[in-house]
């Protein structure tokens, strides 16, 4: 049995593989979209949504808890990958250096990314991390998405000016990004498959990706 059939899991009747460091990735078979931001942003409750399962990715309310990266086949022809949150303070130094590692890994690997979820908390808008991320991406030529989290915090009008300053915040990585950049899309908590947000960003992804996830 190959070393990447070990560490391969099943959960919620999706089968996923969790990995501490670039030798525990699997083989790059298939195209990547990835779900990036800080910790406690919400990114476990997205992968449930998108994943059409209640405890595909397991939440916490303890920020900074997971640092693994996970690899979810949710489509014959994609993974969904959920990197370790960044930008919590409150870890070791140990900890947080072999945090951030995995993910630094995981970029460095030449893995086949189709498109990054950045994911931003709706009511802190973009910080410091964020920009770092953003730069990155654009420096890569990696397409990116911003998708704004725990919209539910504010009203519909809070939504729309959040998402317009994000926007106006972003400007100059959506001029050096190489591929195309559509405006955030706003998200909440608790989404379920059936939510009209949730569809609207498989259409989303689909448009950036040229391939229809249905399967998702």
């Amino acid at each position: 049995m190959s070393e990447t059939k070990k560490k391969k899991h099943q959960t919620a009747g999706i089968a996923y593989q969790a990995a501490a460091s670039s030798k525990q990735f699997p083989r790059p078979s298939r195209r990547e979209i990835v779900l990036v931001g800080r910790s406690n942003v919400g990114k476990s409750s997205l992968v449930n949504a998108l994943g059409k399962r209640k405890n595909l990715a397991r939440t916490s309310k303890t920020p900074g808890k997971t640092r693994m990266v996970f690899f979810y086949e949710l489509s014959p022809e994609y993974y969904l990958v959920d990197l370790p949150g960044y930008g919590y303070a409150k870890t070791s130094g140990s900890e947080k250096q072999a945090f951030s590692k995995v993910s630094d890994d995981y970029f460095r690997s030449d893995r086949p990314i189709a498109l990054v979820l950045l994911l931003l908390d709706i009511r802190r808008g973009l910080g410091d991390p964020d920009r770092q991320m953003l730069e990155f991406l654009s420096r890569q030529g990696i397409n990116w998405q911003l998708v704004l989290t725990k919209a539910d915090k504010l009203s519909r009008s809070g939504i729309v000016k959040a998402e317009r300053e994000v926007w106006a915040a972003v400007r100059e990585y959506v001029e050096e990004a190489e591929g195309k950049v559509l405006p955030p899309i706003s998200v909440s908590a608790g989404l379920t498959p059936r939510d009209e947000r949730i569809r609207q960003l498989e259409e989303r992804i689909a448009e950036l990706t040229g391939q229809d996830l249905v399967s998702f």
